[in-house]
């Protein structure tokens, strides 16, 4: 029960959160589902701090493939860590790692995160059972509010250079490994609307 729960929650979020901003850029993005490679610890955090997260799914920009375990590689951007206080990390991803080893720059934006394991601690999975939308518009804005990542919310907007800022009002947080994200992605050069999800 708290599986089907916690999912439709994040479901919903990712969904009910889209707000337009009223300002077009000329980027879309594509859905794909990703988990975080690694815990991310806003207490010892750092600028510059590498950040990965393989894809759970797949989808195509301008022809290549970015399939199952493709690695988004960024890092912290930004990071406000305090006891007690409200605390914040940014990222940014600006590529993916192909299967081959070769990496291609990309345009990131977070759409949505929820643990892999619930307060019980019962699996989630991956992503795939909370599918990740086809098109993001290129003036939509993500705002998660605590809940799903426990005290955690997340923000975001297309039309931001940054992919997206996890932050707590209560203090220091973690992101632990296997976060689930949903992740909009467009090659980073890429005009509107030529790219697609498979």
């Amino acid at each position: 029960m708290r599986f089907t729960s916690l999912k439709n929650l994040s479901f919903g979020l990712a969904l009910v959160s889209l707000v337009s901003v009223g300002v077009a850029s000329a980027q879309s993005l594509v859905g794909v589902n990703a988990k975080l490679d690694r815990t991310l610890d806003s207490k010892n955090a750092t600028v510059g701090q590498a950040v990965t997260a393989k894809l759970d799914g797949s989808v195509t920009l301008d022809g290549t493939r970015l399939g199952r375990g493709v690695e988004l590689i960024g890092k912290v951007a930004e990071v406000k860590n305090a006891e007690g206080s409200p605390a914040s990390v940014t990222l940014l991803f600006t590529s993916a790692k192909l299967k081959d080893g070769k990496e291609i720059p990309v345009k990131a934006t977070l759409l949505a995160a929820y643990p892999e394991v619930d307060p019980v601690g019962e699996s989630l999975g991956d992503g795939s059972g909370l599918p990740a939308p086809a098109h993001v518009d290129a003036d939509r804005t993500f705002d998660q509010e605590p809940g799903a990542l426990s005290r955690v919310a997340m923000n975001s907007a297309v039309k931001n250079a940054d992919s997206g800022t996890f932050s707590s009002t209560n203090g220091n947080f973690k992101l632990l490994a296997g976060t689930n994200l949903q992740v909009g992605v467009a090659p980073a050069t890429q005009a509107a609307g030529t790219n697609a999800a498979e």
